[in-house]
């Protein structure tokens, strides 16, 4: 039986990650503002109850800087046999918050993204902006909330500084509510582009890659996880061969643009990489955004965080070869003010619920199941739409939202089997679409 599923569908002189928004480009005169950490007080807050862990998947968290020392409690695992498992690693802490910081400058704003169960978050978030935005006589506000799900922050303090002090270079305090949180002001030189030149193997997966990564750059040619700022230009090339199944097929071998996905074959791709991306094509994950890459491709980063690049394939063990990269950072020559969030925009906005790889990963692990329930039917070619509503501990709520006439006993299967599953648990309710596609053969 072949199953086929459609899924859902600066640097600057200064170091560190960052979002790039100076008006003119990073120079002399422009300011680098880190949040770095809180240490929150536990004794006040109130209303809060223990947590699980945050439902990013395991790329989110291995591209995030804060969640890479805990990436192994995210998402789900994909072991190189494509096998999918769920995380064993506990959470370092058990806290009742999920903090995250909003930092507003007078209608613009930076987000950091929320760590799950901790009163001492580190969250090494940068913006650059021109010292210029500070001329006028008015504050920053610095707030600190508790990420509950989508729409849903609970603020736990705002604290406010003057323009003229965040001027100021050093490292400082502010109260926000009950709680402190550290800043880091440093004055910024001209812009310089960074390059790194590594290779991407083919017989690795895309987390595996990421979480053994090194976060500068390697004369050797090492692997690297490319720390990018909001805002930043990257441009990347790809040149080189890789074998997907060089055990079997050496022969058969394919360049970073990838080779035509066979549609019963598209379980093989990476999850979130399915229908319509060529298999063994050159992928990349940026902060929460996923991306095709190929031969070639540029454009501005709209999240900080370390771009991870890999092969398109789930199945790595048998694969050969590599591809060889080279990806150039660089600060727009021009870089608009309009280019930072706005405030109470659609941007200005928490992550989803659940990741959609994490949703994508669990049904995957399913996949023998849902063959099961269509081996019985006289006619198996078809389509079949499963509806699901994940609430807040896991447990799924399936529908049939639609069902080929000759798979109508199949989709009932399919719906009794799959409302058995767990899912990490979101914030909130979730809802996700989950089309597949089955023939003979």
């Amino acid at each position: 039986m072949r199953r086929m599923r459609i899924h859902l569908a600066c640097w600057v002189a200064c170091l560190g990650l960052g979002i790039a928004v100076a008006p003119r480009g990073a120079r002399a005169g422009d300011l680098k503002i880190t949040i770095v950490s809180a240490q929150i007080d536990a004794k006040k807050l109130k209303g809060a109850g223990d947590r699980s862990a945050m439902p990013f998947s395991d790329l989110a968290c291995l591209s995030l800087p804060g969640l890479r020392h805990i990436s192994d409690t995210c998402g789900i695992r994909l072991a190189a046999d494509g096998v999918t498992r769920l995380p064993n690693a506990p959470l370092p802490e058990k806290a009742p918050v999920d903090p995250m910081v909003r930092l507003e400058l007078g209608d613009r704003v930076v987000r950091t993204y929320p760590i799950p169960s901790t009163l001492s978050p580190r969250w090494g978030y940068s913006v650059v902006v021109d010292e210029h935005l500070f001329d006028e006589d008015d504050s920053a506000a610095f707030l600190l909330y508790d990420y509950e799900g989508p729409g849903q922050e609970k603020q736990l303090g705002q604290g406010l500084v003057k323009f003229k002090e965040m001027r100021k270079p050093g490292k400082r305090t502010v109260k926000v509510g009950p709680s402190v949180l550290t800043y880091e002001v440093e004055k910024c030189g001209a812009d310089k582009p960074r390059t790194y030149k590594y290779n991407v193997p083919a017989n690795q997966q895309i987390a595996d890659l990421a979480r053994t990564a090194r976060t500068t750059d390697s004369p050797g040619g090492e692997y690297v996880a490319v720390p990018v700022n909001e805002g930043e230009v990257v441009e990347v090339h790809a040149s080189g061969r890789v074998a997907p199944n060089a055990k079997k097929y050496p022969d058969r071998t394919a360049g970073p643009n990838g080779v035509p996905t066979i549609s019963a074959k598209v379980q093989y791709n990476q999850p979130g990489f399915r229908d319509g991306h060529n298999h063994a094509a050159l992928i990349g994950q940026l902060g929460m955004k996923a991306m095709v890459i190929g031969e070639h491709k540029k454009f501005t980063a709209e999240t900080a965080g370390f771009l991870i690049l890999a092969i398109n394939d789930l199945k790595t063990a048998d694969n050969g070869g590599a591809f060889q990269v080279e990806v150039m950072v660089t600060t727009p020559k021009s870089v608009d003010e309009r280019k930072m969030k706005k405030k109470g925009g659609s941007e200005d906005a928490g992550p989803a619920g659940l990741d959609p790889r994490v949703i994508q990963q669990v049904v995957d692990s399913h996949g023998a199941e849902l063959d099961q329930c269509v081996m019985s039917a006289a006619n198996p070619n078809g389509e079949i739409v499963l509806q699901f509503t994940i609430s807040g501990d896991g447990t799924p709520l399936v529908a049939v939202e639609k069902a080929s006439p000759n798979l109508k006993q199949a989709s009932e299967c399919m719906k009794k089997k799959a409302a058995a599953w767990k899912f990490p648990p979101p914030r909130g309710v979730v809802s996700a679409r989950y089309p597949l596609s089955f023939s003979a053969g």
